[in-house]
């Protein structure tokens, strides 16, 4: 059986800011600062990083102000950030403590394949459908 190979496009790296850059959008404006901390990250490898997606088209980025997901940033950052919760959520209920799933989950949610999210997804509703 042949299987899909996730998309190499884009790397984990720029994901992770692409999912912190909408975290942060969900309360506010991101700012720099934020991104660093958030990121563990110098605010000067920030502003490279930023650069550099803004040029790739997933973000519209203006040095000292705005930080904004485009179309095509928005969809990549709204599947990591539902993979990213799903998989908190299956670890959590397999018993790994909240603060532990969160990481582990930031870890995983780039190298697991597609169908094996979406198994995980289905799992994870259908339990919450019967608690």
């Amino acid at each position: 059986m042949e299987r899909q190979e996730k998309d190499k496009s884009i790397s984990a790296r720029a994901e992770d800011y692409l999912e912190a850059i909408y975290m942060l959008s969900l309360t506010g404006r991101p700012r720099v600062r934020e991104l660093a901390r958030r990121l563990c990250v110098s605010p000067s490898s920030v502003v490279e990083f930023l650069k550099r997606l803004a040029d790739q088209g997933y973000i519209v980025y203006k040095k000292g102000g705005e930080i904004k997901l485009t179309e095509k940033g928005l969809e990549i950052a709204r599947k990591i950030y539902s993979r990213h919760q799903i998989l908190t959520e299956f670890l959590t209920y397999i018993g790994v403590p909240r603060d532990i799933a969160e990481i582990d989950a930031c870890k995983i949610e780039h190298l697991l394949h597609e169908e094996t999210v979406e198994k995980i997804t289905e799992f994870v509703k259908n339990k919450l459908e019967k608690e």
